[in-house]
């Protein structure tokens, strides 16, 4: 059995390659996207990019779901974006050249205050753009986002265990990943995040007027959150960004033409099938599109046209989910099945009411108890959120949609800046845009400039802690130890046990485990107060034949007795690893022999 060491290639070559495939997908996107529409604009551009991306992740969810995948199938598709966008790179060389040589004097001509801010802006986008290539170490990242492509690579096939409930949440943003994996490339989603927060910059920038386009870049760059979200293989920040995109281009689209539309509702199909939150930002931005439609597209044309692209990107998604779980939407409507699994349900129920912060909303938006969970914030620019109410007369579509958007976090979402990040970039373009002219404006300027520099130390911090993995494979594998959420961990078990040891482990980070182990949530879910479900984890356990527990050895003693688990064969301490430096600790775990075929009933 494989992990995902064992996709691993040279560290160097795998940052040249990931570079490579990035830049190539964006380069093919724009050039078809060109070709179709004719239009240059920023925010044509990036949806240009973004439904490129949804042309790879569905085509290769589609071959996944046929149990066509192979490793040989994917480096085809992967060197083919390749050569293909080197090709158009050097047809439009001149073209390139031209516009960095723009950009460079525009640098150049800016006042000093204002070039002093563009010179720390380029340098936090550089750490990010360095960050987005070092090796994925974070506990998110190695659970279901790098784990599921593992299996689906070992298996040939989309049908992947369908008891690793966090596997269920799978979507169009773990086949990008699935093509990084097979090439040596597992920190390719990262980097695609990145390409996507430059496009979106220049889509904000250009609606606003000149005077205030380093002030919304600003802004972007200043929010602690993508210090979580943008070296991450979740691509939630990609969905974020994708339904800005697309809630700037329907708002400023007057005369939209239902070729145009038909590509709006592409991204917002892309993002709906990365992740199930982004459902609500679709129904949201399905609002705005009604209350701004077009004279020139009816209601009944946009709407059966907008169901059959549903039908065709989403189709296959509901089908598996369908056909797999009896659920399309799973784990969401667990509940309504005839016998539900309960461990199911509270697996729900944990990602519904997860929070990053101990403070409740919406002080969690701008406050932190530690400055190790500073990218849990929204940082100062929250206040936006108070100039709603003034707002509305001017932008009543766009304002209805946003506070849509908001209630449904509140009601149906979690309430934590990752998902707050979202309204609040739709709500950015339209304050600056009301706002700009004021007298007051500038202390506002102030306050984003004053947080972008605070954000320095934090990149700098992750770039010291990671950016290492860039250069040689032995520092990757010390940066893996040191950073890596269970590589040390999964090191150690590796020594203990026998290669052909099943394991059940408490650790989220699967990904690095090179032999069989257990589904995490029905260990960490199962209620030990009620024997029925007791009784269906030990059941549970001796299908799976575990013969070894590890679990920390304070406060799991139920979990232990449940699973019939006395005897310690090994303990360890080890290194709490995290990319944030501030937020190191010590842990202990034990190994605990158990013996399935012994296991009182």
């Amino acid at each position: 059995m494989n992990s995902l060491s064992a996709f691993f290639i040279s560290s160097p070559l795998s940052v040249l390659l990931t570079l490579s495939v990035g830049i190539s997908l964006a380069m093919i996107s724009d050039d078809i996207g060109k070709r179709f529409f004719k239009n240059t604009e920023p925010v044509q551009s990036a949806l240009y990019f973004f439904a490129g991306l949804l042309a790879l992740s569905w085509l290769i969810w589609l071959i996944g779901l046929f149990g066509l995948l192979s490793v040989l199938l994917l480096k085809v598709i992967f060197w083919g974006i390749i050569l293909c966008g080197t090709f158009i790179a050097v047809r439009r060389r001149g073209e390139l050249l031209n516009g960095a040589k723009r950009k460079l004097a525009a640098l150049k001509a800016l006042q000093p205050f204002e070039f002093f801010t563009a010179c720390v802006l380029i340098i936090i986008l550089g750490s990010y753009f360095l960050l987005s290539l070092t090796v994925p170490t974070d506990s998110d990242s190695l659970n279901y986002h790098l784990a599921l492509p593992v299996e689906i690579l070992q298996k040939g096939s989309l049908w992947f265990n369908r008891d690793h409930l966090h596997y269920r949440l799978a979507g169009f943003g773990e086949m990008i990943n699935l093509l990084g994996v097979a090439n040596g490339c597992p920190q390719l989603g990262a980097f695609i995040q990145t390409i996507a927060l430059l496009h979106t910059l220049r889509a904000l920038s250009a609606r606003v007027m000149p005077a205030h386009k380093l002030t919304i870049c600003v802004f972007l760059a200043g929010i602690p959150t993508l210090l979580f979200l943008l070296p991450n293989q979740k691509h939630q920040l990609t969905g974020i960004l994708c339904t800005t995109v697309c809630f700037l281009f329907i708002s400023n689209s007057p005369n939209m033409t239902l070729a145009r539309a038909r590509l709006v509702m592409l991204a917002m199909l892309f993002a709906a099938g990365l992740k199930y939150s982004f459902l609500i930002s679709v129904a949201a931005l399905s609002i705005l599109f009604l209350m701004k439609r077009s004279k020139n597209i009816s209601l009944s044309e946009a709407a059966a046209n907008f169901a059959l692209l549903t039908l065709f990107v989403l189709g296959p998604q509901l089908i598996f989910r369908w056909m797999h779980f009896s659920d399309p939407l799973s784990p969401l409507l667990e509940g309504l099945l005839a016998e539900p699994d309960p461990v199911v349900q509270k697996f729900h129920h944990y990602i519904k009411n997860f929070r990053e912060s101990s403070f409740p909303f919406p002080a969690n938006m701008l406050l932190t108890d530690s400055p190790g969970k500073v990218s849990t914030i929204l940082g100062s620019g929250a206040i936006i959120f108070g100039f709603l109410p003034f707002l509305f007369r001017k932008a009543r579509a766009e304002i209805t949609s946003i506070i849509f958007l908001l209630l449904a976090i509140c009601i149906g979402s979690q309430l934590s800046s990752r998902f707050l990040m979202e309204p609040l970039l739709w709500t950015l373009p339209l304050f600056i845009t009301a706002y700009g002219h004021a007298e007051t404006f500038k202390y506002f300027g102030w306050l984003l400039r004053a947080q972008m520099l605070c954000i320095v130390p934090f990149v700098a911090l992750g770039l010291y802690a990671l950016a290492p993995s860039l250069f040689s494979d032995a520092l990757r594998t010390k940066v893996l130890i040191n950073s890596a959420n269970g590589y040390a961990e999964s090191a150690w078990l590796n020594q203990q046990l026998p290669a052909h040891a099943h394991i059940a482990t408490s650790s989220r980070s699967r990904a690095f485990l090179p032999r069989p182990f257990f589904p995490w949530e029905y260990l960490v879910f199962t209620s030990l107060e009620k024997p029925s479900e007791v009784q269906a984890l030990r059941k549970k356990l001796a299908e799976y034949q575990i013969d070894h527990i590890v679990l920390p050895e304070n406060g799991t003693a139920p979990l232990r007795a449940a699973a019939h688990a006395a005897f310690t064969t090994a303990s360890k301490t080890l290194p709490l690893a995290t990319r944030n430096p501030l937020n190191r600790t010590n842990y202990q775990i034990s190994i605990f022999k158990i013996d399935t075929l012994t296991m009182p009933k």
